[in-house]
């Protein structure tokens, strides 16, 4: 796969600042070695006291220490969804740690959704809302599942759409890295054929636009970054009620 990518946050409209962060990496493994692997994630804060910032910068810092350390060992093929599921099991036990240890970083958490992308067979993970979607043609399909009370009240059909819409709960998130001692991490298979993009995004991204919107973008702007600044600025012109992030790759 030849595979092309950037990504981009932004502080929003209202937030005094960004707790979102993101990567999008390549990830040579031993010489002579196979074609790389490309690392995409984003991760979106919980916490006061700027905790959630904190929280979110080790989850990726953690991430691609981990991954990358894999990559370079080389030695038997372990499937993508396994390498990521270790990678967000140590994210989690390294920030309830830190969490654990400073009381004003207590409760803090992240979501955290990553894709990587391996000739072998790509895979994505996530914990929280923050989303995994593929574009291919005229349709954007949501890979990633959200941990979240609103998406919950849709699967259950509880509740009516304008009775979520209403509720004080329907940003709450059900499933964070790092809030609690263990996590259960869903991963997934991703299916690539040339043409096709990979975009990881926060709510603040996902929650302001459709996904017709986010389509018709993604379609529009070839280049990756001009597709993230261009999803961006229309988050931002829908509200920017928060931190938004976009991580987009193209398989060509």
């Amino acid at each position: 796969m030849n595979i092309r990518f950037s990504g981009l946050s932004d502080i929003g409209g209202k937030r005094p600042f960004n707790e979102d962060r993101f990567l999008c990496v390549e990830l040579d493994g031993p010489s002579p070695a196979p074609e790389p692997w490309v690392l995409l994630a984003v991760a979106d804060g919980i916490g006061g006291h700027a905790a959630g910032e904190v929280a979110s910068a080790m989850a990726v810092e953690i991430l691609e220490q981990d991954v990358a350390r894999q990559r370079a060992a080389g030695g038997p093929e372990v499937p993508s969804g396994k390498v990521l599921e270790e990678s967000f099991v140590r994210a989690n036990r390294e920030i309830f740690k830190k969490a654990a240890g400073n009381v004003e970083m207590g409760g803090m958490g992240t979501t955290l959704a990553a894709a990587l992308l391996d000739g072998r067979g790509s895979a994505a993970a996530n914990v929280g809302d923050s989303r995994v979607y593929r574009a291919r043609g005229g349709e954007l399909t949501q890979i990633s599942h959200d941990h979240s009370w609103a998406a919950e009240q849709k699967r259950g059909r509880g509740l009516t759409a304008e009775d979520i819409r209403r509720s004080p709960f329907r940003n709450m998130v059900t499933r964070s890295v790092g809030y609690t001692e263990t996590i259960l991490v869903d991963t997934f298979p991703i299916e690539l054929q040339p043409g096709d993009a990979v975009l990881l995004c926060s709510d603040g991204l996902h929650g302001s636009l459709a996904d017709a919107e986010i389509l018709k973008i993604i379609r529009k702007h070839r280049d990756p970054g001009d597709a993230a600044k261009a999803l961006i600025k229309a988050a931002n012109k829908a509200g920017g009620r928060d931190n938004i992030t976009a991580v987009l790759a193209r398989i060509d």
